[in-house]
């Protein structure tokens, strides 16, 4: 390794999912920034796809031996942005990140949590072993004062927590694909759709495609964009089917900068993923918001965005509202948006300095 610092960064990478990876790249691209030469190992679903994406050293996530090793010699261990501490999707989840975390603190490594979202933590293993080890973290970063609140309410009150922001919001497009995009595409207005499926599939569907018909009949062309391809590309399909008039269905599984560049030429977007509704942000590109978990609520809360309803139950005559609302004052909130960056866009990058204070 030479004299080269060396960071092991954890987290849900390598599954192709274009919210996780937008984390993962907006991680790099800070470290990278504050520490031009550090050497960065990623626990990878996929090293060989992670390695030839972000020129970075990736290992098996799972190779148990080879984590220790990579931790073992490592200078600071990140747990990366995303919602690594929440026991909804799988019980498993945080015995997982949490167990990364306590290989490093076995070997006395720096520990810092990049930016995450918090919870929901609903059993009480979790809320457990939460307590006992997240005490022991150098510092937290978390993306939003919910995540900071919930961690102080399961006793985390010996290590210092910080309030920044998702990496994600200083994503930057890149301008050469952009164009290309924009050539491609026919001219007039335009919103996107981000929609996963989700507990209340049927009926989601079904409403989601009325108030897609509605954008429709306001004159947009609706571009639905499969953020993570193996779950959201068959619903988008069906909702597109029960729309008529001009709807489309970006087929082809894209790139993060591809889907940021698709984000810049839409007037707004109809967002359910969380990091479809961050880059939309991060290109000051309004949204509105379909919650079905606390941290989608807790982002837009975060940046003031006044949109939001929970997909458990959709008003169709109030998501009216919003949409006629919305585009009466599109360039009134693209102003907003562009102040609320101009402020948040300061913490993006806190987490990499404090890696940068810990490597000296």
């Amino acid at each position: 390794m030479g004299t080269k610092k060396s960071i092991v960064l954890s987290g849900y990478y390598g599954f192709n999912n274009i919210g996780d990876e937008a984390v993962l790249s907006s991680i790099i691209t800070a470290l990278r920034k504050q520490i031009p030469d550090v050497e960065i190992t990623v626990l990878s679903n996929s090293p060989s796809q992670t390695k030839a994406l972000y020129g970075v050293e990736a290992i098996n996530r799972w190779g148990i031996k080879d984590i220790i090793a990579a931790i073992k010699k490592s200078d600071v261990v990140i747990s990366g942005g995303g919602s690594l501490l929440q026991d909804v999707t799988s019980s498993k989840v945080i015995p997982y990140y949490l167990g990364v975390v306590k290989i490093a603190q076995f070997y006395k490594k720096p520990v810092v949590f990049y930016s995450q979202g918090v919870g929901p933590v609903a059993k009480g293993f979790g809320k457990l072993l939460v307590k006992q080890i997240c005490n022991r973290v150098t510092h937290i970063f978390v993306r939003e004062v919910g995540s900071k609140q919930l961690l102080e309410s399961l006793g985390v009150n010996k290590a210092p927590i910080t309030v920044a922001i998702d990496p994600v919001l200083g994503i930057e497009p890149k301008q050469a694909l952009v164009s290309d995009i924009q050539a491609s595409l026919p001219e007039g207005k335009k919103v996107g759709l981000y929609i996963r499926p989700w507990k209340n599939d049927e009926e989601m569907i079904e409403k989601v495609a009325r108030i897609a018909s509605y954008i429709e009949s306001k004159g947009y062309a609706l571009y639905f964009i499969p953020m993570y391809h193996k779950e959201d590309l068959s619903i988008a399909q069906e909702i597109a089917n029960r729309v008529k008039g001009d709807v489309h269905v970006i087929e082809q599984e894209m790139t993060i900068d591809e889907v940021v560049a698709y984000t810049v030429q839409f007037d707004f977007i109809l967002g359910m993923r969380l990091h479809s509704l961050i880059m939309a942000h991060a290109v000051e590109v309004p949204m509105i918001g379909l919650s079905y978990d606390p941290k989608v609520e807790g982002f837009l809360n975060e940046v003031g965005a006044p949109y939001c309803m929970p997909v458990a139950s959709i008003n169709e005559e109030k998501m009216k509202v919003y949409i006629d609302e919305l585009i009466e004052q599109l360039e009134t909130e693209r102003e907003r948006i562009h102040l609320v960056n101009q402020e948040k866009k300061q913490k993006v990058e806190l987490p990499a300095v404090k890696v940068r204070e810990l490597l000296g």
